[in-house]
């Protein structure tokens, strides 16, 4: 990964918020050491919102694979611009070497996060043929907006299975009543903290 991070600086050459800017300083982490990299000088004094868009937008065109920006302050459409575009904003009142590498890490490990984050399933996985897992409880904690449902309907409507295996905190209400109670055969067990439901398909029973 190359680090580098693009700050706010004003005419006394000093990082400042993102309005008061008069160029954006890059600097570039090489061989452990800082260094700047390029200057983009850059007019903020607008009163047309769509021209201010415009060159931010121009901007961030410029700037040489940089996805981090420091300022003391930024708010509102450049705030707004800078993190559609994908980047890590952070503020702080000055600089030095030891916050650029914490910034730096910080961006690592989210991204490191978000990776991690990805890996897990959606939707029940095949362990063995017929026979799916699913721990929801471990989607839930990432993805709260994810209920039982919503994980699991689309698998019933779509997937013919044998058993389905979910680690959830408790039986969803839902599955003990109406066409699921008849549909499916169901067991449960604790572990540890957890539930471990079985759903079997008792049309695909032998």
């Amino acid at each position: 990964m190359t680090e580098r991070i693009a700050l706010t600086i004003n005419s006394e050459s000093r990082l400042c918020p993102f309005p008061e800017s008069v160029y954006i300083k890059i600097l570039q982490k090489t061989s452990g050491s800082w260094h700047t990299e390029k200057i983009l000088p850059i007019n903020l004094q607008l009163t047309n919102t769509d021209e201010l868009r415009t060159r931010i937008r121009a901007l961030i065109t410029a700037l040489p694979e940089c996805r981090i920006l420091l300022s003391t302050s930024i708010s509102g459409i450049p705030y707004h611009i800078f993190d559609k575009m994908g980047f890590a904003i952070f503020e702080a009142p000055s600089i030095s070497d030891n916050l650029l590498n914490d910034i730096v890490k910080d961006v690592i490990a989210s991204k490191d996060e978000l990776a991690a984050d990805s890996l897990i399933s959606r939707s029940p996985i095949e362990i063995t043929p017929g026979c799916y897992y699913l721990d929801y409880l471990l989607l839930e904690s990432k993805n709260p907006e994810i209920t039982t449902k919503k994980a699991l309907l689309p698998f019933f409507d779509s997937t013919p299975f044998f058993s389905l295996t979910i680690r959830v905190s408790h039986l969803p209400p839902w599955l003990e009543v109406g066409e699921y109670a008849q549909k499916y055969e169901i067991s449960k067990k604790k572990n540890d903290n957890a539930l471990l439901v079985t759903i079997k398909n008792t049309v695909c029973k032998e």
